[in-house]
């Protein structure tokens, strides 16, 4: 025996998987219908969109209170209202495009107080242009506002520094001295090792010769108390001792 719980459970079911398995189907005329109404709302949205995008806010209601601000503010007063509209979520990174729009903000703001905001750029005149004479004139103007100058004028001071670098010469010039006559003594003490040694090489010719003599008589003597002597050969005798 079933409940009625479930008889209600399976009825359910069973509706369900017919409508899934019945496959239904519309005239032409109602498919045009509902093109046409999917594409009116389509573009209601694409312009209430294109509406919001082209404010700086994104807000129609903060837009309207905007527009009714502007009804009720009074020239020449500063009353509070707010006059512009607010970027919310956007971050301004500046550039030529925000200041630009930025100075347009401000001189609607002072037209709307009832003053001048007009900011004069370059190029509006042309640069003053004087003559030779009018020129001389502006100067001997000016060099004459100049107040005499007043004060201390500085002269012990150059005289110090005249003094000090005076003392520095003298110092350089003697240093500089000291150095010529260390070159010089290096230089002469130079020269004279130099000339010892050419003298050496000079008097070294007599020196051999002296030595060469005195070994010849050396073994001359030897040949006689050897008894080489008497051979009347001497000469050829130290010959072949020396060979």
């Amino acid at each position: 025996m079933s409940s009625p719980i479930s008889n209600s459970m399976n009825a359910s079911i069973l509706n369900k998987s017919g409508s899934n398995d019945i496959r239904w189907f519309s005239s032409k005329s109602n498919g045009d219908e509902e093109d046409q109404t999917s594409s009116d709302s389509k573009q209601a949205k694409s312009t209430i969109v294109e509406e919001a995008a082209n404010t700086a806010s994104g807000s129609s209601q903060h837009n309207t209170w905007v527009e009714f601000q502007k009804s009720i503010a009074v020239s020449g007063f500063e009353t509070g209202q707010t006059v512009r509209e607010q970027a919310f979520g956007k971050k301004s990174r500046g550039g030529k495009i925000d200041r630009k729009r930025k100075e347009r903000e401000a001189e609607l703001e002072a037209a709307m107080r009832g003053t001048d905001n007009t900011q004069l750029k370059g190029g509006e005149f042309p640069s003053l242009r004087y003559s030779d004479e009018e020129t001389e004139r502006l100067l001997a103007q000016a060099y004459a506002a100049i107040p005499p100058r007043a004060g201390k004028r500085g002269t012990r001071n150059l005289k110090r520094q005249k003094r000090r670098w005076e003392i520095k010469r003298q110092y350089d010039a003697t240093k500089k001295q000291e150095r010529m006559e260390e070159h010089e003594r290096r230089m002469a003490k130079r020269h004279e090792i130099s000339q010892a040694m050419y003298n050496m090489r000079v008097d070294a010719v007599d020196v051999r010769e002296r030595e060469q003599a005195y070994q010849m008589g050396v073994m001359k003597r030897w040949a006689e108390m050897q008894g080489h002597g008497a051979s009347g050969n001497n000469e050829g005798d130290v010959a072949e001792m020396e060979t």
